[in-house]
């Protein structure tokens, strides 16, 4: 099955209808972050097909008389896949490649910054899935490099950070909302719907998780307070306390329902909730002198205060 990231970028390397400018822009970007100059060469890595395809296309397009080769390395270690060599040779032609990617130069027109970060992200980009986490990269060779992406980045009002991994320079996005306007952006549409489905279904789980916790919470409450009313009219009776005619009325409702709320007993007997409540109330008090005799005590206080 394919990361999200391949079928990220799968969508954006079929999307070809751009001004020159763009598509120049666009190129300079792959070029910038996934290739490497090597002598009198430029070569570009991918194991993206899609994109490799892309970057020749659009080589064609910039310099339509530029010389490339392609190359097809096979891993025989892992059982993924191929990685793909876009080799260009330096010449009049790609001379301004190659000054290009020497320089650190974000364009200035806004539907080439767009652009731009198209090829960074189809380069070197990497994306979790949405129903997993939210987290977008971008690999950088050097840390110039990654500091130049993050500053161009921060230019298009991503709040971007970059760190070290092994020998690589990572520059990230984490939250939801500046990943899709990212993905907006670059015309990963696609991409972005997906990510506003897995929110909408993240923020059902939620509030459905929050009902139940609220609801056994509810439970276990009434459930505890049950148990110490049923305790208490025991204890009564055990120690033959007299109660008068409503008190024994609601001793004997919660004998007879002892797994049943307040507000269920208060409807069997035709009675308000906090009346049953301060019947109940009383009665723990009698089970339990001590207490009674400090709410005594207090009572009297705030009487006096």
């Amino acid at each position: 099955m394919p990361s999200f990231a391949y079928e990220v970028k799968s969508e954006l390397a079929n999307i070809l209808n751009y001004s020159e400018c763009c598509n120049s822009a666009q190129l300079n970007a792959m070029l910038k972050v996934g290739a490497k100059i090597i002598g009198n060469r430029i070569d570009f890595n991918t194991t993206n097909a899609a994109v490799a395809r892309k970057v020749l296309k659009l080589i064609k397009i910039v310099c339509k008389d530029a010389k490339t080769e392609v190359a097809v390395i096979r891993n025989k270690k892992f059982r993924v896949t191929n990685r793909y060599v876009i080799r260009i040779l330096s010449d009049e032609k790609t001379a301004p490649l190659f000054r290009e990617m020497q320089n650190n130069k974000f364009p200035t027109e806004g539907c080439c910054q767009s652009s731009y970060l198209r090829g960074l992200f189809l380069a070197c980009g990497s994306i979790n899935r949405p129903e997993v986490d939210y987290h977008l990269e971008i690999f950088t060779n050097t840390e110039a490099t990654a500091k130049f992406v993050t500053k161009s980045m921060k230019r298009m009002g991503f709040p971007a950070k970059y760190f070290e991994r092994k020998d690589k320079f990572v520059v990230y996005l984490k939250e939801f909302d500046m990943i899709c306007d990212f993905l907006y952006l670059i015309d990963a549409k696609e991409a972005v719907e997906r990510f506003e489905i897995a929110q909408n279904v993240k923020e059902v789980r939620i509030n459905v998780n929050r009902i139940i916790n609220c609801e056994t919470a509810n439970l276990q409450r009434s459930i505890n307070a049950a148990q110490k009313q049923i305790k208490d009219i025991r204890i009564i009776n055990e120690l033959g306390l007299p109660l008068d005619e409503r008190l024994q009325e609601a001793a004997n409702i919660r004998l007879q329902n002892p797994d049943a709320t307040l507000s269920e007993l208060a409807g069997k007997i035709y009675m308000s909730v906090s009346c049953l409540k301060h019947r109940m109330s009383k009665i723990h008090l009698i089970a339990n002198p001590n207490e009674r005799q400090q709410s005594l005590k207090k009572r009297r206080k705030n009487m006096r205060s």
